[in-house]
């Protein structure tokens, strides 16, 4: 017999772990937003070709390192299922090797790749010759230093794993205070530092990652976060353990490669537009802005992997049900809120970094169209998190890539460039692809076949 009082009581305690696990992720990535907006607000000083190269070098950044993201996604599942069922031995073996595997990699694959071909990427895109002289060189300072950005990484996901995201936004909030002090002094010059424009914000960011790490070593090895790593557990080639990160990070990692690869050939796109520069330029404080937005998404999306992985390691199926659900509600009511703000002031957000008009327009009409459909992008994240936790990595791979691929790229082409959108073609096809991510996941996730996953 059902028990009203005692299923209300579930549902208050599920919804206060999903919350308690989602509030600091949500901060923690707003603080990663205002560290962007930080930056370009500071080189808009220097002129709208500083925002356009810092803009898209951050796209080529992230499509390189997300190459990454297949070990940390697959590490965050497999450690909350063993928090869940009550195994610290199993905690500390996961993250230990995760740490490892990712350093390797950051050192052998991240680097070198991002490092060497920075400038070609630029130029493929379509950059003018001070765009790509500018981008060039502050990604090599960023893959100089990306082995302090993927230890960082690592160590965030594991603490998602065991639910500790309050430890990881403290840690973050000294990082990027940190990472904004750093970047002024770099960018602008300070007594015996000379100034180095775009380049000093590359400057800054490593040396306030690599600072970071020494919190991040700190961390894992404390008894009190959950983890107590043994360094010596990650020195061991654990074929079975990179299988299962693979299959559980895999589908999330090549999924954002599609994804950055989406939005290097939508700058692509725009460079085929008049005053393609201007464009640029307003795309990349649009999407920089809409981070705020996406993040509170991706925070429920790893709250809801975080908690569906933990019911399901405790053998609780129903509740990672509700996990999912609660996870979606709440990310879209407070997407909304931030969907509200880009439609009242869209020309004030663009207004803070540039006095350009032409900028400001293009970007307003960016933001009045995006934020119609952001409470739909928001149960697409968290339920794309939800099928992640209960094991099922491949549907939110296979609907967000055709999503990115056809959606974004194709129809943003026809509008922007074949119907003559311009601009205003690039949002409507951003925007559209919310709902060929969401309708699918949801169904899905309605027909409960990803409860019957092991991990």
């Amino acid at each position: 017999m059902n028990n009203p009082e005692g299923q209300s009581s579930l549902l208050r305690q599920e919804i206060s772990s999903v919350w308690a696990i989602a509030w600091p992720l949500i901060l923690t990535n707003i603080l990663n937003v205002l560290v962007g907006i930080v930056d370009f607000k500071m080189v808009g000083v220097l002129g709208f070709e500083s925002i356009a190269a810092v803009g898209m070098s951050r796209q080529v950044m992230m499509f390189i390192m997300v190459l990454m993201i297949a070990i940390s996604g697959g590490s965050s599942v497999l450690v909350a299922y063993a928090h869940g069922a009550k195994d610290p031995d199993r905690v500390s073996r996961v993250a230990a090797r995760s740490v490892v595997y990712m350093l390797v990699g950051a050192v052998f694959i991240v680097a070198p790749l991002g490092y060497f071909s920075s400038r070609s990427i630029l130029e493929l895109l379509g950059g003018e010759a001070r765009v790509v002289e500018l981008g060039s060189s502050y990604l090599k300072i960023l893959f100089a230093g990306s082995v302090f950005t993927m230890f960082n990484f690592g160590v965030s996901g594991i603490l998602l794993g065991v639910g500790k995201t309050r430890v990881s936004l403290v840690m973050l909030l000294a990082v990027n205070v940190l990472n904004i002090g750093l970047n002024y002094i770099f960018i602008f010059g300070l007594g015996p530092i000379p100034a180095f424009g775009v380049d000093g914000a590359a400057i800054g960011t490593v040396i306030a990652r690599g600072l970071g790490c020494i919190a991040g070593v700190w961390i894992l090895k404390t008894p009190r976060f959950l983890i107590h790593m043994r360094f010596r557990d990650g020195l061991a080639i654990d074929i079975p353990l990179i299988g299962r990160l693979l299959h559980l990070g895999g589908p999330r990692s090549l999924q954002g490669i599609v994804r950055n690869f989406s939005r290097l050939m939508t700058i692509r796109i725009i460079t085929l537009l008049p005053d393609a520069t201007r464009s640029v330029s307003a795309f990349s404080v649009g999407m920089q802005v809409r981070m705020i937005s996406s993040f509170i998404g991706l925070a429920f999306m790893s709250a809801s992997m975080a908690r569906v992985g933990q019911n399901l390691g405790a053998k609780d199926p129903d509740r990672a049900v509700k996990s999912g659900w609660i996870s979606a509600g709440m990310a879209a009511g407070i997407m909304s809120v931030v969907a509200v703000v880009f439609l009242v002031v869209p020309e004030a957000i663009m207004a803070f970094f540039t006095d350009d008009r032409e900028v400001i327009s293009l970007g307003r009409s960016f933001f009045v169209i995006i934020a119609l459909t952001e409470p739909i992008m928001a149960l697409a994240f968290a339920l794309s998190g939800a099928l992640r936790g209960g094991g099922d990595p491949f549907s939110p791979f296979v609907f967000g890539s055709a999503s990115d691929l056809v959606v974004v790229i194709l129809v943003g082409y026809l509008l922007a460039v074949q119907a003559g959108m311009g601009f205003a073609g690039i949002a409507v096809g951003l925007a559209l692809s919310a709902f060929t991510r969401a309708i699918p996941l949801t169904l899905i996730f309605r027909s409960g076949k990803w409860k019957a996953a092991r991990l």
